[in-house]
């Protein structure tokens, strides 16, 4: 997997075997759309897998990205990833459940990223509405800022959250990009 733009464009990240990386048409998506705050932002990459999305907002500008994963495989990748693309002062790497790191964090983001498992719609489905309603109600969210979602098609999860505002909803092969506002 590639770096899709940036000053660490075309750079390579590994990936652990186990994980469903966000694919480059939906990371594009997510920084066309979000392409006018993410320089200088606090960017929040929740279930990082291998940590592409938070890497690829710094590429792009970020001042600086949370990777939040409960796997340790997972944290070991975006560790060397981290490493090998030398960006460890723009980098947080928390080993911790994003529900629970929500409800703990003191901190604001301006760009949320939310890609789950997408077996946690089938094991969990409220989850996801617990974690938006989370960033939410803790406050999380900086003015303007923006929460991304890749979902499966399949979801039946409401997708109506209080106190956020439910964008767009953009097909992008058996995932959905849901896109909510502060």
């Amino acid at each position: 997997m590639k770096i899709i733009s940036g000053y660490l464009k075309n750079r390579s990240i590994k990936s652990p075997k186990n994980i469903r990386p966000c694919t480059s048409n939906i990371r594009e998506a997510i920084f066309n759309i979000c392409n006018l705050i993410v320089e200088g932002s606090t960017f929040l990459d929740l279930f990082s897998g291998s940590g592409a999305i938070g890497i690829e907002a710094i590429s792009r500008g970020a001042e600086l990205s949370f990777f939040i994963d409960k796997s340790k495989e997972s944290i070991k990748y975006i560790k060397s990833n981290i490493a090998n693309l030398k960006i460890e002062d723009k980098s947080k790497v928390i080993y911790q459940d994003a529900l629970m790191f929500l409800k703990k964090t003191k901190m604001k983001f301006d760009i949320i990223s939310i890609d789950p498992p997408f077996i946690i719609y089938e094991n969990n489905p409220n989850l996801i509405n617990e974690i938006l309603q989370t960033i939410s109600l803790r406050n999380l969210l900086n003015k303007n800022g923006i929460i991304f979602l890749e979902e499966p098609t399949y979801s039946k999860r409401n997708k109506e959250v209080e106190h956020l505002t439910l964008d767009n909803l953009r097909k992008y092969g058996s995932a959905y990009l849901v896109t909510y506002f502060s």
